[in-house]
């Protein structure tokens, strides 16, 4: 399966997302380099183009997630599923420090 995505999905997609990361919430305007399409369930293990399989990622987020769907938590060991943006509340799973230098 290929990963284009038609402009008009994209345009959606950043619209959907408030012109913001998925994953750590900061705005394009923040961000120096352009907010990349990021396929949820990467090409490479069956996902799809399909708008509910994209969200919108800054680079370091979509490099640091890359084709992974779910790890193992550091502390428990226990393989858990990744944050799902289209399908999750990003306040149930996130939350930034007073000062705004952690996540």
């Amino acid at each position: 399966m290929t990963s284009y995505v038609p402009e008009a999905s994209r345009h959606r997609v950043i619209e959907a997302f408030g012109n913001r990361c998925s994953y750590c919430l900061a705005a394009q305007q923040y961000v120096l380099s352009k907010l990349e399409i990021e396929h949820i369930i990467p090409v490479a293990l069956g996902g799809s183009n399909d708008e509910w399989n994209l969200c919108l990622a800054c680079r370091l987020c979509n490099l640091y997630k890359s084709d992974q769907i779910e790890v193992a938590d550091p502390i428990t060991k226990v393989t858990v599923a990744l944050f799902n943006p289209r399908a999750q509340a990003w306040s149930d799973h996130f939350k930034w420090s007073q000062d705004g230098q952690l996540l």
